[in-house]
């Protein structure tokens, strides 16, 4: 069975991701059109630099306080992306301006603490935005906050600084010391749906069973999680239940993962057209 590599990150290492956008023939749409930006003053901790680190480099994104984003997908210093945000409540929403842009607007959730940001998908139809926003993200000092996170950890029982210190590891591409985190965050605490999703990623493309294993438990605690559909769709296929994966993905697009009726068409075609 034929793994891709891709950065895409529901907490799946990005050095071992299962192309499903990009490659599935969904790409960048252009939008290059430009409207004179309004004089904003934002005051939020998302303000500054955030990245993400994969086989191939860093990404990054820098969110300035004139509402402006800047997001260099390269490794190269160079600016690949310009976006308009705006922040309500735990929401953010992208409207890309300049570069490679895409049309329409992405809706994402934040999850935000002093060790880490993370984006999940509420409503984006551009595969690109997508696969560049979605996962975990940390300052640049990571290195600092692993050693702040590892300090509080010797010196305090907080389950909530294993599940930190978990979730940097997966934005810095560390999938073996992620698992232990989480493996030792639901050895006492089994109830975080969440959690369950971020370590069936860090099995990825090694242990599809425990993969699956995970995303059942996450789909017990919470059944309306897309997010586990999709990640059990893909430890399904990879395993060779093609029929039951793309049940999975119509189960994710049903709760909202709707790029997956693109996505994964060509993979599913045979199986959608018996339930359409």
């Amino acid at each position: 069975m034929k793994t891709n590599k891709i950065s895409y990150s529901l907490g799946i290492t990005p050095k071992f991701m299962v192309v499903f956008l990009l490659f599935n023939g969904i790409l960048f749409s252009c939008n290059n059109s430009e409207k004179k930006q309004d004089a904003v003053n934002i005051d939020h901790p998302i303000v500054g630099k955030w990245i993400k680190v994969g086989h191939a480099g860093n990404t990054s994104f820098n969110f300035k306080k004139n509402g402006l984003v800047e997001g260099d997908f390269g490794n190269d210093k160079s600016i690949d992306v310009v976006a308009e945000y705006e922040i309500k409540n735990d929401t953010i929403k992208f409207v890309d301006k300049k570069g490679q842009a895409c049309e329409g607007y992405g809706l994402y959730k934040i999850d935000q603490t002093d060790n880490y940001v993370s984006f999940d998908l509420i409503e984006d139809n551009c595969a690109g935005r997508i696969k560049t926003t979605l996962g975990f993200w940390v300052r640049p000092n990571f290195e600092d906050t692993l050693s702040k996170l590892n300090t509080q950890i010797e010196n305090s029982s907080q389950l909530e600084l294993l599940l930190n210190r978990g979730r940097v590891f997966l934005a810095i591409g560390k999938s073996v010391q992620a698992k232990q985190d989480f493996d030792s965050f639901i050895s006492q605490d089994s109830t975080n749906a969440r959690v369950y999703i971020n370590r069936a990623g860090t099995r990825f493309p090694h242990d599809m069973k425990g993969a699956v294993l995970d995303c059942n438990k996450s789909i017990e605690l919470n059944p309306k999680n897309k997010n586990a559909y999709f990640l059990r769709g893909l430890a399904k296929y990879e395993l060779g239940e093609k029929e039951q994966a793309c049940e999975d993905f119509e189960k994710a697009i049903e709760l909202g993962f709707s790029i997956l009726r693109i996505a994964e068409q060509k993979r599913c075609e045979n199986f959608w057209v018996k339930t359409e």
